[in-house]
This record gives structure tokens, sequence and C-alpha cells, in this order.
């Protein structure tokens, strides 16, 4: 038996496969923005692998790349961008490199292959720019701060920035309005336009900005939403209508406060009555939770007026809410069959009555 294993293993070493993976390790490249007349060298070292490597590149822009010899494990990937860029846009790019077999290797042999693909921006010829703004949640009595990142898109530099930021509440009104300045932006760099709104100056709520820049005789716009928080536990949804006997109750609660809620829960009742206490949970700032429990509904199917009492941390309100107790299964199969019976009645009147009509007319 050992005299078995020991040629099984032997056979298994022989047959089975290089247990080198393939690696090709340099600096991250992509993705490539093509500048006029640009050349750009990146190197690689080919690893965890003892045969040789053939390289070859598929895709676009291929007139302007190239790989060098590889040497000691080693090449580079060569990019000349031309003087006249092609046409603006994105573009794309695969460096693969594939074990090469080889003929004097004797047993069953795996080959490895490695894909890099690239992609590479070409940027418009004349003046162009992408931005971003950023407004974070903030609690009330906080200063609110704006920052717009503006980025030069095209080749040609840009000899002026500047431009608004509007915020407007969710009936679109307009809270306040602020100017941006900026330096000059040269091709393919990226600035920073800044403003701050005073304290105080918006009420707790949700609101959305629109940032406006000019540049050179063109504009760009981009809007975000925000929202300015209090301790707050806010009633989003809850379930209006009640199974007979017993039913599960949900409430849907936001806590809208950028610190969290560590105690969060409800009281309920109908018609003065107190129904249930929900168990307690715990909130992150900004996050969504359900208060949940089950109630007893000792009352006749019909609307009910109710209170949710919502409890988070020291503070707690009230909502007025109405509540409705549905009928049970058995009284609505009865007003199911009363109506029935109420149609066939009034069918059998009407068939009655269109016969009678037609005999007296036909005599």
């Amino acid at each position: 038996m050992k005299k078995i294993l020991i040629l099984i293993g032997i056979m298994i070493l022989i047959c089975s496969p290089s247990l080198y993976a393939l690696s090709l390790n340099g600096n991250r490249l992509s993705p490539i923005i093509f500048e006029p007349g640009k050349k750009i060298v990146n190197h690689y070292l080919i690893t965890d692998t003892n045969k040789q490597v053939n390289l070859s590149l598929a895709g676009d822009l291929l007139q302007y790349i190239h790989v060098s010899e590889v040497i000691n494990n080693q090449f580079d990937l060569i990019i000349d961008a031309p003087q006249n860029l092609p046409e603006p846009g994105s573009y794309s790019f695969t460096l693969h490199a594939t074990e090469m077999s080889n003929p004097e290797s004797s047993g069953v042999s795996s080959f490895v292959s490695v894909n890099l693909r690239y992609l590479v921006e070409v940027p418009p010829h004349g003046k162009s720019i992408s931005i971003s703004l950023e407004v974070p949640d903030l609690n009330e009595h906080q200063e609110v701060p704006f920052s717009v990142n503006v980025i030069s898109k095209g080749l040609e530099n840009i000899s002026s920035l500047q431009g608004t930021i509007t915020v407007y509440d969710l009936q679109n009104h307009s809270m306040a309005t602020l100017n941006l300045q900026g330096e000059p932006l040269r091709s393919l760099e990226s600035a920073t336009l800044a403003a701050t709104l005073p304290a105080d100056t918006l009420l707790p709520a949700t609101y959305w900005a629109e940032a406006i820049i000019n540049y050179d005789g063109k504009s760009a716009q981009v809007s975000d939403h925000f929202k300015i928080g209090n301790l707050n536990l806010i009633l989003v949804n809850y379930t209006s209508q009640l199974e007979p006997q017993f039913a599960l109750f949900q409430a849907l609660v936001e806590n809208n406060w950028g610190n969290p809620i560590k105690i969060a829960y409800a009281k309920i009742f109908i018609n003065g009555t107190e129904l249930l206490t929900t168990p307690t949970i715990y909130l992150e700032p900004w996050q969504r939770g359900e208060l949940k429990g089950i109630l007893k509904t000792d009352f006749a199917p019909g609307n009910y007026n109710g209170l949710i009492e919502l409890f988070y941390d020291d503070q707690s309100r009230q909502e007025n809410v109405t509540f409705s107790i549905l009928p049970s299964p058995s009284e609505s199969l009865a007003g199911n069959y009363l109506a029935v019976a109420i149609i066939i009645i009034l069918l059998v009147l009407a068939t009655f009555i269109i016969i009678f009509v037609h005999r007296r007319n036909k005599k």
C-alpha cells in the first residue's frame, strides 16, 4: 500500500500543472488622459512563472501604443500621444500576457494568461469642465459648507471661473444665494470653489442646492440635497388598518438628528386607551427603523381616533392618527352573501317586470 501511495504521489507531481500564478506588477495607469505629444512609459515586472511570456495588445488607439522586448522578466508599456489627437471620447485597450509552452517539457502543462485593461480619455479640443457639488447633512445651529469641485476636461486653459449657489426648500422656494469666485484653471487640472452659509440661516428641514459655474462664456450646473437636522423622531408611516381581535402594528420612524438616538419606542392609544408599548430600538444618525408589536383590538369595525406617542432619549412627541378596525372574516363573508342575495332578488324582480311588460304590450 505504501509503494502504491508513493507511486500515485510521483505521478501527480509529474502530471500536475505548474503551481505558479502569472502576475504583472507595475504602477496603476488607468485611466489615461491623452495630451498632445505626451509620452507615457510604465514599467512592469513579470513574476510567479517559470515560463517564457508572450505579450500582445488589443483594442483602440494601438497605433500609439506598444510594448518593449521582455528582458529579465521586465518590460515597458509605451504610449506616444500624437500632436493631433483623435476624436474626443472614451477608448480602451488590453494588454495580454500569456505563458508560452516549452517543447522540451514533459507531462501535462497548463498555461496562465493575464489581461490588463486600460481606459483612455481623449479630451475635447476646446474648453470643457465637469463639476460636482458636496453639501453635508448637518445639525441645527451649524454653518453649512458648500464645495464645488471643478475639473477642466478640455485642452484649452480657462481664464475665469465664477458662479452662484442657490438653496431651495422642497417647494422650490429660494432660501439663500451665495457667490463663488475662482482663479484661472489650466487645461486638465482641477480646482475647488467653496462658500459657507451662516448658522441658523435655515430651519431644520430638507433642502436642495443648485450650483451654476460660468467659465469663459460657457456654463455648467449641478445640484445636491442636504438636511438640517434636530433632535426629533419623525413618524414616516404606520399601520392604519388593524385586524380584529389581535393585530400587528408597525411604525416606520426616522432619526432626524446627526447623532445616534440610543432609545426609541412608541405607545399606541385608541379612544384614549393604551393598547401597546413597543420594544425599544437604537437608531444611527439619519437612520430609519421599525417600532412594532401586537395589540388587542376589542372594537367593533369602524374608524377610531388614535394617538401615537413617540419617545426618543429624554424627549417625546405625539401624533394624532386615525385607525380603522376591519370586519372579521365571518362578517365579511356574511356581508358578501347578503350582497349576492340582494343582487339575485333584484335580477328576479327585473325579469318578472320585463315579462309582465312584454305580455301587456302583446295583448
